[in-house]
């Protein structure tokens, strides 16, 4: 208590001085913070309760390197640093502890010394504060501490030793350890000529890595080292530790090096030794000899006279400054004067922000016109705003027109009619605005000055400019509502006008004083205050309270959880409505009236889910360890085995010496390399199975190599193992109640609640937006949740749904400050929209600009003066604000927190040395946080500051790079900045939230590939929901829903090497997953929002409105360059080619470049003289011109809600590709594109690039310029013209070149033009695709993954189990199937896999068939043996006689003992006597009857000679109930055999009740056995047809490989019959869409008849018109195959019947193509055919 007195009285006693020095830190007392330690529980429990939480945790932390230092010692290196010459300075200390070396200043230079101390333990640093209140401490890291270099005279101190490799990236760029880490900065820190003395760890002077000791020698010669025995340390810091004094000098200025011996480690018998030791071997302070240290044999330094040490240490200090002084490397005086204090430069305390005021007109930044010139208000006071007299016109007016709007404003809001006041200032807006506009012009105008910076093209960067008068007025808090009074052309320089200045833009509610119904009132009270208001209901319904709640009724429940409050119906029966009942049932007991509530939620409860739909995997939470102890114990039959599990992903798996060793562990369960134990142990923490070797480099070192066959060995019994505890796990009738039981409470409790927001009236929203049903639903979620996703479809109208949500969060009180974070180059349009939304809103718009040091503070002051509805601003002025350094530890500690308790958890009882372990490895856990989150934003503002108490962020899939800790080591991350800074804040807003409300994040895209994103997007919005159940991590997520798989492949850097990937594979328990997902998720896709006014798209030939895609022809070259990429894969999968040369990834690539065109892989298109076949480009063109020539003079209005005609006409196409772009060094595409647009008639000046707008500004202008009809065709990729692209108001068409990898993509692309504000009532989407191609299967297979989402995301998917959709990489037969042509290639690997899928679980159903017969056989065998049992007992319980006191009676050979150490001495006499006779070999038992009768029972005693060596054992057992049995211990001197006898006796009833209970429960066993034995496999039926089908197939492909092969048709005679095509079809002449494709069909139709006339010659892969075979007759089509009887067949080019080939291809519906291989009404395959490739 002596801190804490000296603490509170703000003095120190000499008394309180001495016994605040004998603290000796808490790395002597590790034994303290170990929790499996009890010997400590009573000191632990003192310095928890005396420390505090915070205060504690920092204790322990300090254990790693907390050892302080021998007074003697410390001395000792004082006197040295005199020696050398320091006179007096500023001397720093590392590491200062209590202040040893602070307190220890010789009295000679204490006058000229000013300390400072630096100390991460505060009860060590608030020590050092109380004994030495003249120096500087401290408290934080060393790392945190800003400092200057050279700024002090001298560093003395002892350093922190440990393994810990501190984030420091501007002293620790080397990742140095601690000890290594703090010596560097040390002499960073040290001016030119000064001196360091330091203890450090031995290693820093042995390890053979000598790049600290390089580092330190940049800049700083040794001195000295001196290295210390064993021991040296013992007295004061109680460590063992070996150390070294080293004595370094900062090399002065132009200095020459010293010597660099110290630089190099030799190796000795035993580890290695410093060089400079062998030079100076009387500087080590005792004899060398290898001893035991903590990590094995290790050469040590020892001495039999501790005590001698101090004196022998100053003995050779003396020497080495004498030879320093000779060396001239003694220290070098100051020549200015030592400046006292604290001279690391640290940065003043913040500025906290000025207090708030209620009148706007009082707020931060207000402008006011006062006579001839101008006020500001700030701090609270009108200052004067400089204006210059040029200016001060304009200003004006700008104040006039503020003043109008709002005065205009708070009128519309008064009253509910068109006022004579409204319309006059409505008159007087508009002259005000006309007059403005005049003589200044727009108020939004802006003009372009270039900044002299060029882009990567060579064009000009240009700076967009306001007008100064418009800068200076954008500091005033209403400047937003002026400028939201036009809509500004940057492109045209026009303005147009707001509807505020014709027609009102706020419509007044009336207040509602009275409701016809209860439902009325219920639904009023919460529009009004956001819950359910007695007080407010009583009054509408004119009835007392008592009387509202009775007619209420069941419109809303009494919450015992919180003290009975009410909640509507549909929020109290949603939620967990497990917990609820069991709250609810708990409260019917003393509150009958709550039986209602049990009621309705029992009916609510979902349907319990059974054993055979839960999959059970290694590492689910909702398994505890103890089953998996069991499982593993009777799997491999070893008892010793123990689990445990820390939490989250931290198991440990244990068992004796000889338990890795058993056949069944390595052998049956487990390989030689990696045993069942180990194995199991990875599988729970989720890690990899991959088994690497050492081998040797040519350089003399050792690396570490896949080794594949062993690797893929133990993927197998990985396999086997999941498998087989899945099956064990629901196999005991018991054990599968207790967990089906916990599953369903864990993850089958949820019921998901409908949002409607119909009662909502949203007051303050613009009179003309009428909110959709599904904008007023996620404003209700909003104001009802926690935190929400809104996951809407592009274009729903998200910005309105956050708008309107944080409107009505404020009106309700329940948020102060909510902020919307936007990205950079949408601020002004989402506050522009804003303001429209809601014209009255107090809004705060704030970019980087804002926060720039010289308007920091005024931002500051406005944010927290003003009485903001809400502050937008943009991600860069989001990420500039950064968290305090109290909210960074505070995060950084809490993830430690679920780490520490985990690790804790695994603790080994007793071994102190753990928490050292755990505390290393925590801090190498913060080090890698810190690194994570380092960068560099100005630390003049915090988070905090600005008071915001609830985000909205736009675009949340742009922060989807969360930081994972994981043993998945392809999903493990450190995470972006972006992500962790978002995810800080919200934590730091739930932590200070009074009522849970943080966050709404918004996007369109929550799940762009895999459904592991799903986590990430969980972490931000709901982690509670994850932590209820137990889930803490990333790992503890993936073993409960997913599974992983390692799949070996050569490393892509060639060398032969392998490399392993570990992905998902599958998710399972889907529907949980899904359920857990949509608590918080507010999902609608574009089939909930079919009132939404987007265009909608072309028909196509078939009927459908859907992306047509256009099939192209083709060339002979490409049909080559696929056939040889196939070949390239296969020797890839043949180990062939070094993989630094090629591999599949290439494979993949190059086949999507050469499908859009063969320059991008480096081949020249060829020459078709004859009869030319269109490429990609050629077609795209072609319909691009087309589609330009059909709607060039298409008219539109100013305005979606406009009748106003714009003056220039056009519509706009948009044509997405990522290949090509004019940035590459390749070939360009876009280029290319843009020259054949110029070559068909169109201005190639109107065909614009999205690259020619590399920022925001030039974005805007280039939009504009699209919105306005002054760009035909605007190109770019999906990068860049993805989110914030509103360019629809004229988009007819789209085109997609190329298919992204991710639906996500396509998604955002066809968003652009699929959206509201679009002006034509149709549009067409078109994707382009060459047969033949890598193109057919990228759309296939992306239209794949993009229904699986979709159905997760709209949790319509029922199924259990599901196939992971994150692969990006072809594998080998799908490259196979699209180079043959063959799709069967890829069909019979797929359709192979389920017949081995459905094979192993018919091999389960028959073992678990197998298991029932044994069950019932052996339940009749219990049940028999227990009904034979229990009369045996009954009647021994009727024998039974009473012994207890004095009663006792007993017969020992036939003499009666009624004392029972008399009768206990006699049963081992009795018993001992025989043992002699016992022989292990002859007589290995001996019985003897009737030894002992006690209780009315008789003992035989049974004897058994020793085994392997061990003592002979005996025991009793009753003579007519033989199960009864006690031991007897002959060596026992007390009576403990009769009280054990006694027991057994008593204890019958108890058996006899556990006998009854055993045979209802062998009865009961029998009786489920017998009910489920005989049922069929369930998924016999699928199992025939997948074997089935596989033999279809093998038939199918045994049967191509018997065709004969075509030979090559005679190119000659094809070229004379194609010139014989009638020449008009390839005429110039523009025509519309349909006339042009008519054209062509003829065109077509008359050369498909010159072909035909031809005569078919075999060719080696088949024939062109191979006719359908009509064998393959299919449900839904025509022609035989399932498909279309239109639509093009996906293996073949016979397009005869096809309607809509022409421009060089085929127009195909995307849905199209057919076959039973995919089903074609929802993406059919545009397969390569097979006779296609080698068609000449």
């Amino acid at each position: 208590m002596t801190l804490r007195e000296v603490q509170e009285a703000g003095r120190v006693t000499p008394e309180q001085q001495a016994h605040l020095a004998r603290w000796s830190s808490w790395g002597a007392l590790p034994q303290i913070f170990d929790e499996s330690n009890s010997k400590f529980d009573v000191p632990r429990g003192w310095a928890k309760s005396l420390l505090g939480p915070q205060l504690y945790a920092a204790a322990r932390k300090s254990t790693i390197n907390a050892h302080f230092t021998d007074p003697e010692i410390v001395a000792a290196m004082w006197d040295h640093l005199t020696d050398l010459g320091f006179d007096g300075g500023t001397v720093l200390e590392p590491g200062s502890g209590s202040g040893n070396f602070i307190g220890a200043v010789p009295p000679e230079v204490l006058k000229n010394t000013s300390m400072i101390g630096i100390e991460l333990d505060p009860v060590s640093a608030n020590i050092a504060r109380a004994l030495y209140p003249d120096a500087a401490i401290r408290s934080e890291s060393f790392v945190d501490t800003p400092t200057p270099n050279g700024g002090v005279d001298a560093v003395i101190g002892n350093v922190p030793f440990g393994q810990v490799k501190l984030y420091d990236p501007r002293h620790n760029t080397g990742n140095f350890p601690m000890h290594d880490h703090f010596i560097v900065k040390a002499i960073d820190l040290t001016r030119p000529g000064g001196t360091i003395a330091v203890l450090t760890s031995r290693y820093t002077l042995d390890k053979e890595d000598a790049s600290a000791r390089r580092k330190m020698y940049e800049q700083a010669d040794l001195i000295g080292a001196y290295r210390l025995p064993v021991g040296a340390h013992r007295r004061a810091a109680g460590t063992e530790v070996i150390t070294d004094l080293l004595v370094f000098r900062r090399r002065p200025d132009g200095a020459d090096r010293d010597s660099e011996v110290w630089l190099t480690s030799q190796p000795r018998e035993v580890g290695r030794m410093n060089r400079y030791f062998d030079l100076n071997p009387e500087n080590v302070l005792g004899d060398l000899r290898v001893g035991h240290g903590p990590y094995g044999p290790e050469l040590q330094v020892v001495t039999d006279d501790l005590a001698d040490v101090p004196s022998r240490l100053r003995e050779q200090l003396s020497q080495g400054a004498y030879n320093a002084r000779a060396l001239e490397l003694a220290h070098t005086p100051r020549v200015d004067a030592p400046v006292q204090g604290d001279r690391l430069g640290l940065p003043p305390h913040m500025e906290q922000p000025v207090a708030s005021t209620g009148d706007p007109t009082r707020w931060t930044g207000y402008i006011e016109a006062v006579g001839d010139g101008f006020t500001q208000i700030v701090d609270g006071e009108a200052v004067p705003f400089a204006v210059p007299k040029s200016r001060a016109d304009e200003m004006r007016a700008l104040l006039a027109m503020r003043d109008t709007t709002l005065n205009l404003l708070d009128l519309e809001a008064a009253t509910s009619s068109d006022t004579i006041g409204i319309q006059a200032l409505r008159a007087e807006l508009n002259a005000t605005y006309d007059a403005y506009v005049g003589k200044f012009g727009p108020i939004n105008r802006v003009t372009q000055r270039r900044t002299g910076r060029t882009d990567d093209a060579g064009n000009d960067i240009y700076a967009r400019v306001l007008p100064r008068s418009i800068a200076q007025f954008a500091t005033d808090p209403f400047s937003a509502p002026v400028r939201a009074l036009e809509s500004y052309d940057e492109a045209t320089g026009e303005a147009t006008k707001a509807a505020i200045f014709t027609q009102r833009v706020l419509e007044r509610r009336v207040e509602v004083t009275a409701a016809d119904s209860p439902a009325d009132a219920l639904a009023i009270s919460l529009d009004q205050t956001g819950q359910v208001d007695l007080s407010v209901i009583a009054g509408l319904l004119d009835v007392a309270e008592d009387e509202a709640r009775d007619q209420l009724g069941e419109l809303v429940f009494d919450d015992p959880r919180s003290e009975g409050a009410l909640v509507p119906a549909a929020e109290y029966l949603s939620g967990d409505v497990r917990d609820k009942l069991a709250a609810a049932e708990h409260a019917v007991q003393t509150n009958p009236a709550l039986q209602v509530n049990v009621d309705r939620l029992t009916a609510v409860i979902p349907e319990d889910l059974g054993p055979e739909e839960i999959h059970a995997s290694f590492g689910a939470i909702w398994i505890p360890a103890s089953d998996v102890q069991d499982f593993l114990q009777q799997t491999l039959n070893d008892q010793t085995i123990t689990v445990t599990h820390g939490g989250g992903s931290m198991w440990s798996v244990k068992g004796n010496p000889g338990s890795k060793a058993t056949v069944a562990a390595t052998s049956t369960w487990g390989t030689e390399r990696l045993n069942a134990l180990d194995l199991t142990e990875r599988l729970l923490q989720q890690q990899d199975t991959v088994i690497r070797d050492e081998v040797d480099l040519p350089d003399g070192g050792t690396t570490r190599v896949v080794n594949p066959e062993a690797t893929d060995a133990a993927g197998a019994k990985a396999a086997e193992l999941r498998a087989r505890f899945s099956e064990w796990v629901w196999e005991e009738p018991a054990r599968s109640a207790r967990l089906s039981a916990a599953y369903n409470a864990a993850f089958n409790s949820h019921v998901l609640r409908t949002y409607d927001g119909e009662h909502l009236t949203l007051p303050g929203l613009a009179a003309w937006f009428t909110p959709h049903p599904h904008q007023r639903s996620a404003v209700h979620r909003m104001i009802s949740e926690p935190s929400v996703g809104l996951y809407h479809q592009v274009g729903a109208g998200k910005t309105a749904e956050m708008v309107m949500g944080t409107q009505e969060l404020r009106r309700l009180g329940m948020v102060n400050k909510p902020a919307i974070v936007v990205p950079n180059h949408m601020l002004e349009q989402f506050t522009r929209e804003y303001l429209a939304l809601y014209p009255r809103a107090n809004v705060l718009a704030a970019s980087s600009e804002d926060l720039r040091a010289d308007k920091r503070r005024l931002f500051v002051a406005r944010a927290a003066t003003g009485d903001w509805d809400a502050v937008i601003m943009t991600r860069g002025a989001f990420h500039a604000l950064a968290p305090s350094a109290e909210t960074e530890q505070a995060y950084m500690q809490r993830e430690q927190e679920v780490l520490r308790a985990g690790m804790e958890r695994l603790g080994e009882e007793g071994d102190t040395r753990m928490v050292k372990r755990i505390e290393t490895r925590l801090a190498n856990n913060e080090e890698r946080m810190k690194r994570a989150m380092d960068q560099k934003r100005d630390s003049g503002l915090t988070f905090e500051q600005l008071g915001i108490d609830y985000l909205v962020v736009d675009e949340l899939h742009d922060y989807k790079n969360l930081r994972i800790v994981s043993s998945i080591r392809d999903a493990a991350h450190d995470g972006s900045l972006r992500a962790i800074d978002l995810d800080m804040k919200i934590d730091y807003l739930r932590r200070n939230s009074s009522n849970g409300r943080v966050f709404t994040g918004a996007t369109a895209t929550p799940i762009a590939n895999s459904v592991a994103e799903a986590y990430v997007m969980q972490r931000y919005i709901r982690p509670d929901l994850l932590e209820d159940v137990g889930i803490t991590d990333f790992d503890a997520w993936a073993g409960t829903f997913g599974e992983t798989t390692t799949q070996v492949e050569l490393a892509p850097e060639g060398g032969g090497n392998y490399r392993t990937t570990t992905r998902f594979s599958r998710f399972r328990n889907v529907p949980e997953l899904l359920r857990m997902w949509h608590v918080a998720a507010d999902v609608k896709t574009a089939e909930d929002l079919p009132y939404l006014s987007r265009p909608n798209l072309r028909a196509r030939a078939d009927g459908q409105r859907a992306p047509e895609t256009v099939v192209i022809a083709p060339s002979e070259e490409l049909r080559a360059y696929v056939s040889d990429l196939g070949d390239r894969a296969e020797k890839v999968r043949a180990r062939a080619v070094d993989p630094s040369v090629d591999n599949m990834l290439k494979v993949s690539g190059d086949g999507r470049a050469a499908a859009l065109d063969m320059r991008l892989v480096g081949a020249e298109p060829g020459r078709h003289d004859l009869f030319p076949i269109p490429t990609k480009l050629d077609t795209a063109a072609d319909r691009i011109h087309s589609i330009w020539q059909t709607h060039r003079h298409d008219t539109y209005t100013v305005a979606p809600d406009s009748t106003e005609e714009h003056p220039t006409p056009g519509s706009l196409q948009i044509v997405f590709c990522d290949l090509g772009t004019p940035t590459g060094s390749g070939f360009n595409v876009y280029g290319h594109l843009r020259a054949l647009l110029a070559e068909r008639g169109m201005d190639p000046s109107r065909v614009k690039f999205i690259h020619d707008a590399p920022n925001d500004r030039k974005k805007a202008l280039l939009f504009e310029q699209c919105r306005t009809g002054q760009v035909d065709v605007l190109i770019g990729s999906t990068a860049k013209m993805g989110v914030g692209t509103n360019i629809q108001a004229r988009a007819v068409a789209l085109h997609h070149l190329d298919c992204p990898w991710r639906p996500a993509d396509i998604e955002q692309r066809e968003g652009r033009i699929l959206r509201q504000g679009n002006l034509n009532p149709e549009v067409g989407i078109y994707r382009y695709a060459v047969e033949g191609s890598f193109d057919a299967y990228s759309w296939q297979t992306v239209e794949r993954k993009a229904k699986f989402i979709d159905q997760i995301m709209r949790g319509s998917l029922d199924q259990r189990e599901i196939e992971d959709i994150g692969d990006n990489t072809l594998s080998f037969n799908e490259v196979k199937a699209i180079a043959s042509g063959d799709p069967l290639i890829l069909e019979r690997a797929e359709v192979e896999q389920e017949v081995t899928t459905l094979t192993r679980l018919e091999r389960s159903h028959t073992r678990g068939q197998a298991g029932l017969r044994s069950r019932i056989h052996t339940a009749d065998l219990d049940a028999e043996k227990i009904n034979d049992l229990i009369p045996t007992i009954e009647a021994a319980i009727a024998r039974t006689v009473e012994t207890k006191g004095e009663a006792f009676r007993a017969t020992v050979g036939g003499t009666h003992i009624v004392e029972r150490p008399e009768a206990a001495t006699a049963i081992r006499h009795a018993v001992g006597e025989h043992l002699p006779r016992l022989d292990k070999h002859t007589r290995p038992e001996i019985t003897l009857p009737q030894v002992v009768s006690v209780g009315g029972h008789t003992f035989d005693a049974h004897l058994h000679a020793g085994v392997l060596g061990g003592p002979p054992t005996a025991e009793l057992v009753m003579s007519d109930l033989r199960p009864v049995s006690v031991k007897v211990d002959l060596t026992e001197t007390s009576h403990g055999v009769i009280t054990r006898l006694e027991n057994a006796v008593t204890a019958l009833p108890e058996r006899l009740d556990r006998a009854h209970d055993n045979l209802a429960k062998a009865r009961a066993e029998k009786a489920e056995a017998e009910a489920s034995l005989g049922q069929p496999f369930p998924k016999a039926a699928a199992l025939a047809d997948a074997k089935a089908r596989l033999a279809e197939i093998d038939e199918q492909m045994s049967a191509k490989s018997e065709v004969p092969r075509a030979a090559a048709a005679e190119k000659d005679t094809d070229s004379q019959r194609i010139a014989d095509v009638d020449k008009h079809a390839l005429d110039e002449e523009v025509l519309p869409p349909d006339a042009a494709l008519q054209r062509l069909r003829e065109t077509r139709e008359q050369l498909q008849r010159t072909l035909r006339d031809k005569p078919h010659h075999p060719t080696r892969r088949g024939r062109d018109d191979d006719p359908i075979r009509p064998d393959r007759a299919g449900p839904r089509g025509t022609d035989g195959r399932g498909g279309h009887p239109h639509r093009l067949h996906p293996f073949r080019r016979d397009h005869r019947d096809h309607p809509g080939y022409g421009s060089g291809g085929f127009v195909q519906p995307a849905g199209g193509g057919s076959g039973r291989h995919r089903d074609s009404d929802d993406g059919g395959r545009l397969w390569p055919s097979g006779s296609d490739r080698e068609a000449r």
